[in-house]
């Protein structure tokens, strides 16, 4: 019951990010506005920004029955690694769990969006160590440059 709710919050998460990025400009019409958050359309993200005091980058994109949730990883700028993650997203919160080994658990991801941005804690699989996190989404004209993993700090 748990991994179903958390792949409603993922899938619910990807739909938010998916309809806030096609939001009309401002003084566009409202009614295309209002059909534009009535019938979003799930697509893949890319967000980037910290993870405690590591920089990190994290992809997201529906599994292939949606209603399955989402699924993607991150990695730290400076590490080759990709940590895999999968959950769900419901009511602005998302809750995700990764696997560094594609396997087991080793966090728990608990987070909210406010615009473009995803704000909250990850937590070891333990529970000893928490982390608090803050990723915007990259603009989908960075997402070339943003996929491939180099910064350009």
């Amino acid at each position: 019951m748990v991994v179903r709710l958390k792949r409603r919050m993922l899938l619910a998460a990807a739909m938010f990010c998916a309809c806030a990025m096609s939001l009309p400009a401002a003084g566009a019409d409202a009614a295309a506005g209002k059909a534009a958050q009535s019938k979003p359309v799930p697509k893949p993200v890319v967000l980037r920004g910290t993870l405690g005091d590591a920089q990190i980058q994290m992809d997201l994109r529906p599994k292939a029955d949606v209603a399955e949730g989402w699924e993607g990883h991150y990695f730290l700028f400076g590490q080759s690694a990709k940590i895999l993650l999968a959950g769900e997203y419901e009511d602005g919160e998302i809750a995700m769990e990764e696997s560094e080994n594609g396997t087991d658990v080793s966090g728990q991801w608990n987070g909210k969006f406010s615009g473009d941005t995803l704000v909250g804690e990850w937590m070891s699989v333990n529970g000893t160590t928490i982390k608090p996190f803050k990723l915007k989404i990259v603009p989908e004209t960075g997402k070339a440059s943003a996929r491939s993993g180099k910064s350009s700090q």
